[in-house]
Protein backbone atom coordinates (compact mmCIF):
# COMPACT_ATOMS: atom_id res chain seq x y z
CA UNK A 1 0.00 0.00 0.00
CA UNK A 2 1.41 3.58 -0.84
CA UNK A 3 1.01 6.33 1.92
CA UNK A 4 1.92 9.27 -0.56
CA UNK A 5 3.91 11.96 1.13
CA UNK A 6 1.82 15.61 1.13
CA UNK A 7 1.43 16.23 -2.67
CA UNK A 8 2.18 19.87 -3.55
CA UNK A 9 -0.02 21.98 -3.13
CA UNK A 10 -1.46 24.74 -5.54
CA UNK A 11 -3.39 27.96 -5.57
CA UNK A 12 -7.14 27.07 -6.45
CA UNK A 13 -7.51 26.76 -9.87
CA UNK A 14 -10.42 29.50 -9.49
CA UNK A 15 -8.25 32.01 -7.38
CA UNK A 16 -5.52 32.23 -9.70
CA UNK A 17 -8.23 32.84 -13.19
CA UNK A 18 -9.81 35.48 -10.98
CA UNK A 19 -6.11 37.38 -10.43
CA UNK A 20 -5.38 36.81 -13.67
CA UNK A 21 -8.38 38.88 -14.82
CA UNK A 22 -7.50 41.32 -12.73
CA UNK A 23 -4.06 41.83 -13.54
CA UNK A 24 -4.93 42.14 -17.20
CA UNK A 25 -7.87 44.48 -16.10
CA UNK A 26 -7.96 48.09 -17.29
CA UNK A 27 -6.99 50.28 -14.95
CA UNK A 28 -5.00 47.69 -12.97
CA UNK A 29 -1.35 47.44 -13.38
CA UNK A 30 1.43 44.65 -12.51
CA UNK A 31 2.64 46.06 -9.48
CA UNK A 32 -1.22 46.07 -8.05
CA UNK A 33 -1.87 43.38 -5.68
CA UNK A 34 -5.40 41.94 -5.34
CA UNK A 35 -6.69 40.77 -2.22
CA UNK A 36 -7.39 37.83 -4.42
CA UNK A 37 -3.57 37.47 -5.02
CA UNK A 38 -2.93 38.28 -0.98
CA UNK A 39 -5.39 35.37 -0.09
CA UNK A 40 -3.77 32.85 -2.26
CA UNK A 41 -0.08 33.60 -1.39
CA UNK A 42 -1.45 33.05 1.92
CA UNK A 43 -2.80 29.79 1.16
CA UNK A 44 0.55 28.68 -0.66
CA UNK A 45 2.22 29.68 2.83
CA UNK A 46 0.17 27.03 4.93
CA UNK A 47 1.46 23.68 2.64
CA UNK A 48 4.44 21.92 2.62
CA UNK A 49 5.92 20.99 -0.58
CA UNK A 50 6.98 17.06 -1.30
CA UNK A 51 10.38 16.25 -2.28
CA UNK A 52 10.29 15.15 -6.02
CA UNK A 53 11.00 10.99 -6.32
CA UNK A 54 14.40 10.73 -6.65
CA UNK A 55 15.22 7.88 -9.46
CA UNK A 56 15.72 4.81 -7.71
CA UNK A 57 19.66 4.65 -8.68
CA UNK A 58 21.71 4.11 -5.94
CA UNK A 59 19.78 0.59 -4.49
CA UNK A 60 20.50 -0.73 -1.35
CA UNK A 61 18.40 -3.69 0.30
CA UNK A 62 17.48 -4.20 3.81
CA UNK A 63 16.99 -8.03 4.64
CA UNK A 64 18.35 -11.72 5.64
CA UNK A 65 19.12 -15.16 3.81
CA UNK A 66 16.22 -14.64 1.89
CA UNK A 67 17.63 -11.12 -0.09
CA UNK A 68 20.90 -12.79 0.00
CA UNK A 69 19.94 -15.49 -2.44
CA UNK A 70 21.34 -18.72 -0.10
CA UNK A 71 21.36 -21.78 -1.68
CA UNK A 72 19.30 -20.27 -4.69
CA UNK A 73 21.23 -21.88 -7.31
CA UNK A 74 24.38 -23.78 -5.39
CA UNK A 75 25.44 -23.99 -1.94
CA UNK A 76 26.50 -20.31 -0.26
CA UNK A 77 25.42 -17.20 -1.04
CA UNK A 78 23.98 -16.21 -4.29
CA UNK A 79 24.16 -12.75 -4.94
CA UNK A 80 23.40 -12.93 -8.57
CA UNK A 81 20.26 -14.62 -8.15
CA UNK A 82 18.89 -12.43 -5.40
CA UNK A 83 15.13 -11.07 -6.24
CA UNK A 84 16.87 -7.57 -5.32
CA UNK A 85 20.60 -7.17 -5.69
CA UNK A 86 20.93 -9.55 -8.45
CA UNK A 87 22.73 -9.18 -11.24
CA UNK A 88 23.82 -11.64 -14.86
CA UNK A 89 26.63 -10.74 -16.01
CA UNK A 90 29.43 -12.28 -19.24
CA UNK A 91 30.56 -14.88 -16.38
CA UNK A 92 26.75 -15.78 -14.80
CA UNK A 93 26.02 -16.45 -18.78
CA UNK A 94 29.22 -18.40 -19.42
CA UNK A 95 28.28 -20.59 -16.71
CA UNK A 96 24.82 -21.13 -17.03
CA UNK A 97 23.74 -19.51 -13.59
CA UNK A 98 20.35 -18.24 -13.68
CA UNK A 99 19.11 -14.70 -14.17
CA UNK A 100 15.84 -13.85 -11.63
CA UNK A 101 15.88 -10.45 -13.42
CA UNK A 102 16.05 -8.82 -9.63
CA UNK A 103 15.11 -5.20 -9.23
CA UNK A 104 18.86 -3.97 -9.54
CA UNK A 105 18.90 -5.28 -13.24
CA UNK A 106 15.08 -3.81 -13.92
CA UNK A 107 16.63 -0.39 -12.31
CA UNK A 108 19.38 -0.59 -14.66
CA UNK A 109 17.10 -1.47 -17.84
CA UNK A 110 14.79 1.10 -17.15
CA UNK A 111 16.99 4.24 -15.74
CA UNK A 112 20.17 3.19 -17.56
CA UNK A 113 24.04 2.34 -16.06
CA UNK A 114 25.04 5.66 -15.63
CA UNK A 115 25.09 6.58 -11.69
CA UNK A 116 24.05 2.64 -10.66
CA UNK A 117 25.14 1.55 -7.40
CA UNK A 118 23.94 -1.81 -6.19
CA UNK A 119 24.42 -2.22 -2.02
CA UNK A 120 23.44 -5.67 -0.73
CA UNK A 121 22.91 -4.73 3.65
CA UNK A 122 20.86 -8.12 4.10
CA UNK A 123 22.72 -10.56 6.01
CA UNK A 124 22.35 -14.37 5.84
CA UNK A 125 20.67 -15.14 9.90
CA UNK A 126 19.80 -11.79 10.62
CA UNK A 127 16.52 -10.48 12.36
CA UNK A 128 14.26 -7.31 13.28
CA UNK A 129 17.16 -6.40 15.84
CA UNK A 130 19.76 -6.15 12.99
CA UNK A 131 17.47 -3.61 11.51
CA UNK A 132 19.12 -0.79 12.51
CA UNK A 133 22.59 -1.68 11.79
CA UNK A 134 21.44 -2.71 7.92
CA UNK A 135 19.82 0.64 7.85
CA UNK A 136 23.20 2.87 8.89
CA UNK A 137 24.54 0.83 5.97
CA UNK A 138 22.19 2.28 3.46
CA UNK A 139 22.69 5.82 4.79
CA UNK A 140 26.27 5.14 4.39
CA UNK A 141 25.90 4.79 1.13
CA UNK A 142 23.54 7.65 0.28
CA UNK A 143 20.95 4.56 -0.87
CA UNK A 144 17.42 6.60 -2.55
CA UNK A 145 15.73 3.70 -2.65
CA UNK A 146 15.78 1.37 0.00
CA UNK A 147 13.99 -2.47 0.41
CA UNK A 148 13.39 -4.17 3.66
CA UNK A 149 12.55 -7.61 4.12
CA UNK A 150 12.72 -8.70 7.45
CA UNK A 151 11.25 -10.95 9.79
CA UNK A 152 11.39 -14.58 8.66
CA UNK A 153 14.76 -15.57 11.31
CA UNK A 154 12.07 -13.75 14.24
CA UNK A 155 9.63 -16.38 13.46
CA UNK A 156 12.43 -19.25 12.63
CA UNK A 157 14.01 -19.74 15.69
CA UNK A 158 14.63 -23.23 17.24
CA UNK A 159 11.66 -22.54 20.59
CA UNK A 160 8.53 -20.92 20.10
CA UNK A 161 9.11 -18.99 23.35
CA UNK A 162 12.38 -17.21 21.96
CA UNK A 163 10.15 -15.62 18.87
CA UNK A 164 9.90 -11.69 19.42
CA UNK A 165 6.39 -10.07 20.25
CA UNK A 166 4.71 -7.61 17.77
CA UNK A 167 5.13 -4.70 19.76
CA UNK A 168 9.19 -5.42 20.04
CA UNK A 169 9.17 -6.50 16.11
CA UNK A 170 7.33 -2.74 15.76
CA UNK A 171 10.18 -1.26 17.94
CA UNK A 172 12.85 -2.84 16.19
CA UNK A 173 11.23 -1.25 12.55
CA UNK A 174 10.67 1.85 14.15
CA UNK A 175 14.34 2.34 15.03
CA UNK A 176 15.60 1.73 11.60
CA UNK A 177 12.83 3.72 9.84
CA UNK A 178 14.00 6.81 11.51
CA UNK A 179 17.26 5.71 10.76
CA UNK A 180 16.59 6.24 7.19
CA UNK A 181 14.50 9.41 7.49
CA UNK A 182 16.80 11.21 9.20
CA UNK A 183 19.92 9.95 7.03
CA UNK A 184 18.75 9.82 3.55
CA UNK A 185 17.73 12.47 1.06
CA UNK A 186 14.48 14.17 0.30
CA UNK A 187 12.90 12.36 -2.46
CA UNK A 188 14.41 8.89 -1.18
CA UNK A 189 11.98 6.01 -1.69
CA UNK A 190 11.89 3.44 0.93
CA UNK A 191 9.90 0.16 0.54
CA UNK A 192 8.33 -2.53 2.88
CA UNK A 193 7.49 -5.91 2.15
CA UNK A 194 5.26 -7.94 4.05
CA UNK A 195 7.33 -11.22 4.90
CA UNK A 196 6.64 -14.62 3.57
CA UNK A 197 3.97 -16.72 5.44
CA UNK A 198 6.79 -19.32 6.32
CA UNK A 199 4.62 -22.25 7.49
CA UNK A 200 3.00 -22.78 4.12
CA UNK A 201 6.84 -24.10 3.47
CA UNK A 202 5.89 -26.93 5.55
CA UNK A 203 2.71 -27.65 3.59
CA UNK A 204 4.54 -26.72 -0.37
CA UNK A 205 8.01 -28.74 0.54
CA UNK A 206 7.46 -31.76 2.85
CA UNK A 207 6.78 -34.39 -0.06
CA UNK A 208 9.98 -32.83 -1.62
CA UNK A 209 13.02 -33.94 -1.84
CA UNK A 210 16.42 -31.91 -1.61
CA UNK A 211 19.08 -32.90 -4.39
CA UNK A 212 16.28 -35.36 -5.52
CA UNK A 213 17.50 -38.08 -3.05
CA UNK A 214 16.58 -36.91 0.46
CA UNK A 215 13.37 -36.08 1.86
CA UNK A 216 12.65 -32.65 3.01
CA UNK A 217 11.11 -34.42 6.46
CA UNK A 218 14.71 -35.88 6.97
CA UNK A 219 16.39 -32.70 6.88
CA UNK A 220 13.92 -30.58 8.86
CA UNK A 221 13.92 -33.25 11.34
CA UNK A 222 17.16 -31.74 12.68
CA UNK A 223 15.35 -29.21 13.83
CA UNK A 224 15.15 -31.24 16.96
CA UNK A 225 19.30 -30.80 17.13
CA UNK A 226 18.95 -27.26 16.69
CA UNK A 227 21.42 -28.17 13.64
CA UNK A 228 18.52 -26.97 11.07
CA UNK A 229 16.48 -23.88 11.17
CA UNK A 230 12.83 -22.99 12.10
CA UNK A 231 12.28 -25.51 14.24
CA UNK A 232 9.59 -23.36 15.76
CA UNK A 233 7.67 -24.12 12.07
CA UNK A 234 9.11 -27.30 10.55
CA UNK A 235 9.80 -29.11 13.66
CA UNK A 236 8.71 -32.76 13.71
CA UNK A 237 7.17 -32.29 16.84
CA UNK A 238 5.02 -28.97 15.72
CA UNK A 239 1.37 -29.87 14.98
CA UNK A 240 -1.32 -27.51 13.22
CA UNK A 241 -2.04 -25.64 15.78
CA UNK A 242 1.77 -24.31 16.33
CA UNK A 243 2.00 -23.12 12.71
CA UNK A 244 -1.30 -21.84 12.94
CA UNK A 245 -0.03 -19.66 16.05
CA UNK A 246 3.12 -18.72 13.76
CA UNK A 247 1.16 -17.55 10.75
CA UNK A 248 -1.01 -15.20 13.39
CA UNK A 249 2.48 -13.48 14.59
CA UNK A 250 3.68 -13.37 10.86
CA UNK A 251 0.18 -11.18 10.38
CA UNK A 252 0.91 -9.15 13.78
CA UNK A 253 4.19 -8.31 11.92
CA UNK A 254 3.21 -7.31 8.69
CA UNK A 255 0.40 -5.26 10.29
CA UNK A 256 2.94 -3.61 12.01
CA UNK A 257 5.00 -2.61 9.19
CA UNK A 258 1.99 -1.39 7.40
CA UNK A 259 0.90 0.62 10.21
CA UNK A 260 4.52 2.21 10.54
CA UNK A 261 4.19 3.04 6.50
CA UNK A 262 0.98 4.98 7.49
CA UNK A 263 3.05 7.17 10.28
CA UNK A 264 5.93 7.59 8.76
CA UNK A 265 4.08 8.75 5.34
CA UNK A 266 1.96 11.47 7.52
CA UNK A 267 5.29 12.78 9.52
CA UNK A 268 7.43 13.31 6.87
CA UNK A 269 6.14 14.28 3.59
CA UNK A 270 9.89 14.56 1.61
CA UNK A 271 10.40 11.03 1.15
CA UNK A 272 8.37 7.99 -0.02
CA UNK A 273 7.33 4.99 1.95
CA UNK A 274 5.45 1.76 0.75
CA UNK A 275 4.07 -0.92 1.98
CA UNK A 276 2.92 -4.49 0.19
CA UNK A 277 1.69 -7.63 1.44
CA UNK A 278 1.86 -9.19 -1.97
CA UNK A 279 4.54 -11.62 -1.46
CA UNK A 280 2.55 -13.17 1.92
CA UNK A 281 -0.56 -13.20 0.06
CA UNK A 282 1.62 -14.95 -3.00
CA UNK A 283 2.74 -17.50 -0.06
CA UNK A 284 -0.90 -18.68 0.65
CA UNK A 285 -1.57 -19.25 -3.10
CA UNK A 286 0.69 -19.44 -5.51
CA UNK A 287 3.36 -21.08 -3.64
CA UNK A 288 5.10 -24.09 -4.81
CA UNK A 289 7.36 -26.74 -4.39
CA UNK A 290 9.46 -25.43 -7.21
CA UNK A 291 9.82 -22.05 -5.47
CA UNK A 292 11.63 -23.93 -2.41
CA UNK A 293 15.76 -24.58 -2.90
CA UNK A 294 16.61 -27.98 -3.91
CA UNK A 295 19.29 -27.72 -1.70
CA UNK A 296 17.88 -27.41 1.66
CA UNK A 297 14.67 -27.83 1.54
CA UNK A 298 14.21 -24.02 3.44
CA UNK A 299 15.68 -21.08 1.40
CA UNK A 300 13.82 -19.53 -2.04
CA UNK A 301 15.05 -21.29 -5.20
CA UNK A 302 15.97 -19.34 -8.47
CA UNK A 303 12.27 -19.48 -9.74
CA UNK A 304 11.89 -18.44 -6.00
CA UNK A 305 13.86 -15.35 -5.91
CA UNK A 306 12.51 -14.83 -9.96
CA UNK A 307 9.11 -14.38 -8.25
CA UNK A 308 9.78 -12.41 -5.52
CA UNK A 309 11.35 -9.56 -7.99
CA UNK A 310 8.51 -9.89 -10.05
CA UNK A 311 6.17 -9.57 -7.40
CA UNK A 312 7.83 -6.85 -5.67
CA UNK A 313 8.55 -4.84 -8.78
CA UNK A 314 4.99 -4.51 -9.87
CA UNK A 315 2.75 -4.50 -7.21
CA UNK A 316 -0.31 -2.30 -7.30
CA UNK A 317 1.20 -0.60 -3.69
CA UNK A 318 4.53 -1.16 -4.75
CA UNK A 319 7.03 2.18 -5.83
CA UNK A 320 5.48 0.88 -9.43
CA UNK A 321 8.97 2.15 -11.38
CA UNK A 322 7.82 0.54 -14.43
CA UNK A 323 4.91 3.16 -15.18
CA UNK A 324 7.90 6.05 -14.67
Amino acid sequence: MLIPPNPQKKCPAQIREKIRKEVIMKGKGFFSLSVTAILCLSLLSTYSFAAEQRRPKRFASIGDSTTEAINAEVYGANHWASWANGYHGFWQWLFGLSNVNSHNQRITNKFGRWGRKNFIEAEEGADSRDLFTQAERAVAHDADYVTLLMGHNDICQDYIDEIPEADEFEENARRALVELRDGLREGTTIYLIGIVNVPQLYYVAKDKKALGIVDCEVLWFFTLFELYPCGTVLGPLRDESDRMAMTQRIVEYNSKLQELVQEFSEDDPNRYYYYTESVFEFSNSGFGENHVSDLDCFHPSTEGHWELSRITWEAEDGPRFLDW
